[in-house]
């Protein structure tokens, strides 16, 4: 790479950068706490880092589809560990690799929920006891507005039955003319769903993320105890 590609790659990366300023002002706060204070789990710390800095940096509709991930994640940790938590790995007398061992504690419940739906998983974390009715209610309404609609891409899920007006325009050899302004479904209206859909995810990632943070931290405190605050 010569120096003037090089200087314009540092341009165009600086570019990048400027553009994200206004989102990082607005949305850093917002995740800060559950951005800079982890879980102690290798299994889930990745994804709350990445979904962190998806909203710091404005990138919404990905934080979603990363949340959702993280909450089907979260409920299937949650239900192996509970699944395995009573098998001894400590009395062999044979030694033998703790990889291993710990392979073989989890075999039974990674057999039994690996491949399990996200409907599966949310009921069988309330009969386990690790969220309450109230919580599995609100997972469901979650499956349904995040999981479902978004990694299916489903647009009736997404947009439900709101609505907006549009203003269609047609461009004529005297110039344009606008039709009437139709009320207008936008699970209906292809054209706009795209722009609609980062405004929508915009305002509600954060909130999203947010709650299912915050039921991971008690989960987590559940399955292992309260994390040292002294930490």
């Amino acid at each position: 790479m010569n120096e003037e590609q090089n200087n314009t790659l540092s341009e165009e990366i600086k570019e990048i950068i400027n553009s994200r300023f206004q989102y990082i002002n607005e949305n850093y706060i917002k995740v800060r706490d559950a951005y800079k204070n982890n879980y102690d789990s290798t299994v889930l710390d990745p994804l709350r880092v990445e979904i962190s800095l998806c909203i710091i940096f404005g990138l919404c509709q990905a934080a979603i589809a990363l949340t959702n991930h993280l909450l089907e994640s979260l409920l299937k940790y949650a239900l192996i560990t509970k699944h395995s938590e009573n098998k001894n790995i400590g009395g062999e007398k044979i030694k033998r690799p703790i990889v291993t061992t710990l392979i073989e504690r989890d075999e039974e419940g990674r057999k039994r929920y690996e491949n399990a739906n996200l409907n599966k998983t949310i009921n069988s974390a309330c009969t386990l006891g690790l969220i309450s009715k109230e919580q599995k209610k609100r997972l469901h309404e979650f499956r349904e507005q995040f999981r479902n609609a978004y990694s299916h891409a489903d647009k009736r899920k997404t947009f439900g039955n709101s609505s907006m007006p549009i203003t269609g325009f047609r461009f004529e050899h005297d110039g344009s003319k606008s039709d009437e302004t139709l009320e207008t479904k936008i699970a209906e209206f292809l054209p706009g769903q795209g722009i609609i859909q980062a405004i929508i995810a915009h305002k509600e990632a954060s909130q999203y993320f947010l709650y299912i943070d915050s039921l991971a931290r008690e989960i987590l405190d559940k399955l292992h105890g309260p994390k040292d605050s002294s930490e």
